[in-house]
């Protein structure tokens, strides 16, 4: 079984190999690497692109917390999270979307079968050696990476490679469905469109999911600011044995006006969260684990990226109808919703995602067995 097993990796390895999209795809992650991680550079007044002026930016000056938080945020959003995560992902299906197919049809299936080799092991023999794509292109991708940003800008960032294993992860997710739709259609095609179709839904309801989560989160966060600074006040006033002054009770008037209308917003949004947390539970979550290796690397969110080229509280990005200190606490409400929102529970979601998986693949193997070859 190990001679088989090791003869199918070895064979599924020359096969990429020997597809052009492989190489193509290892060339594009070194050059995104490379534009992401080794173009800039940061100097005593802000950053310097290739051979362009430089950008006079003391939040971004060499040394400063604005650097580790530019470089950590391109890392995760950009890098990872769409590159890694969607564009090599896509390209990864593509290239091993004929696995299955071609190996059912070109003939190989009956020389394996005659080996004294269980027809669902036969499978998963298979079905692993399509994951050495992802796993070998993760590994080159995400260590160059690493090793430009360590080496670049002396910030090496250690949780960033959970992506190797996690990423993979979540194509183990994409290749299960994959795998179902060739064994059922022998058809490359069918199965490429048809897993990219079906991500395009999961991708669809995880997005739903968040936009829920993030509106009640913000609403939370914002009742949660006022309702501080009304316990602040009124201990003030207790400690101080008076009565509130006219603008403190105007302070504490409209701050628990807006506590009520934010908690009353985060009670009707709440229902929608649930629900929509439901209907994730009957789909692989592959969002979940970009998320996590965000939250587990510290990364910055968007508000806290956009913070370094502007202020939000001058007059050119504040609403004309909104005051600086609202416009102040919107920005920081909105940074610790996005920041709550990707916390996940990874272990029941890998959990509930590989019931699914393993469905799947019980289908996959159960036709796999069936079939006359």
């Amino acid at each position: 079984m190990i001679r088989v097993f090791t003869a199918m990796m070895v064979d599924s390895l020359r096969y990429l190999r020997s597809r052009f999209l492989f190489w193509i795809v290892l060339a594009m992650s070194a050059i995104a690497a490379i534009a992401l991680f080794g173009t800039y550079s940061f100097t005593p007044d802000g950053m310097k692109i290739l051979w362009f002026k430089p950008i006079v930016n003391p939040m971004l000056a060499e040394g400063g917390v604005g650097r580790e938080i530019f470089v950590s945020y391109i890392f995760n959003a950009y890098f990872l999270r769409f590159w890694l995560g969607w564009g090599a992902m896509i390209l990864a299906l593509i290239s091993t979307a004929s696995l299955i197919p071609d190996y059912i049809s070109d003939g190989s299936v009956e020389l394996t079968l005659s080996k004294p080799v269980r027809r669902p092991v036969l499978f998963l023999f298979k079905f692993i050696s399509g994951l050495l794509f992802v796993l070998l292109q993760l590994t080159i991708g995400v260590g160059l990476a690493y090793l430009i940003v360590g080496i670049r800008f002396d910030q090496w960032m250690h949780s960033a490679l959970l992506a190797i294993p996690l990423l993979t992860l979540q194509f183990v997710y994409l290749y299960a469905i994959s795998a179902l739709i060739a064994v059922l259609t022998r058809s490359t095609i069918a199965s490429l469109l048809g897993t990219i179709l079906i991500w395009f839904v999961i991708s669809l309801v995880q997005f739903v999911s968040n936009t829920m989560l993030l509106q009640y989160e913000m609403q939370a966060a914002t009742a949660d600011q006022n309702q501080s600074r009304i316990v602040e006040l009124e201990s003030k006033i207790a400690t101080e044995s008076r009565g509130p002054k006219a603008f403190e009770r105007a302070n504490l008037s409209s701050w628990k006006s807006t506590m009520e209308n934010a908690r009353s917003a985060a009670d009707s949004v709440y229902p929608w969260v649930k629900t929509t947390a439901r209907i994730e539970l009957f789909v692989p979550k592959t969002g979940d684990l970009q998320k996590f290796i965000a939250d587990k690397s510290q990364a910055p969110v968007t508000n806290e990226f956009a913070g370094l080229f502007m202020d939000f509280s001058s007059d050119q990005y504040r609403p004309a109808d909104m005051d600086m200190q609202t416009m102040k606490d919107a920005n920081e409400a909105e940074t610790i919703a996005r920041k709550k929102v990707r916390k996940v529970g990874i272990v029941e979601s890998i959990t509930t995602s590989m019931l699914i998986v393993s469905l799947l693949l019980f289908l996959a193997i159960w036709r796999f067995t069936r079939r006359d070859y």
